[in-house]
């Protein structure tokens, strides 16, 4: 009878255990919050056939990255005049392909070079393959919560 109390007991601390650590979320502190861009975390990289530790960008960061990125992306105008919707564009492709590099070599440099890994200059960054800096941005921009996913593609207006 007692191990059968004693069992009921323990169950019974076990499911208030278990209900008070799924339902409790923590309380964070500014200086938990801003840590987060200043832990790195080891990220496979299958184009390098191997890991590297990134960081997360600051969303101060991810707007620098992706400002010069819309450097880029040309003159667009648009108008509307009694419900006729008229648009035009220019852009220079060469352009386009610079100001996305650029942006991406700013983007792997700054989550690259933190207390974990190794230091990197921007020169070095430029000399990996195409295919490894494209894997690494994709990863830097994921951590970061800047990911572009193929739901926020649907979400986008065609008209």
């Amino acid at each position: 009878m007692v191990l059968e109390q004693t069992h009921h007991c323990f169950k019974t601390i076990f499911f208030i255990k278990k209900l008070f650590l799924v339902n409790y979320m923590a309380i964070l502190t500014k200086t938990q919050i801003l840590q987060g861009i200043d832990n790195p975390q080891k990220i496979k990289i299958e184009a390098l056939n191997g890991e590297l530790w990134l960081r997360p960008l600051s969303s101060a960061e991810v707007n620098e990255v992706l400002q010069i990125e819309a450097e880029g992306m040309g003159t667009f105008n648009a108008s509307n005049v009694r419900g006729q919707t008229s648009a035009d564009g220019k852009m220079n492709l060469a352009k386009l392909q610079e100001k996305q590099n650029e942006a991406k070599y700013l983007a792997i440099h700054k989550s690259i070079n933190n207390p974990k890994g190794d230091e990197w200059t921007l020169e070095e960054i430029q000399q990996l393959p195409a295919d490894a800096i494209t894997e690494i941005y994709d990863q830097v921009m994921k951590i970061s919560g800047a990911e572009v996913t193929t739901a926020d593609v649907k979400k986008f207006p065609e008209e």
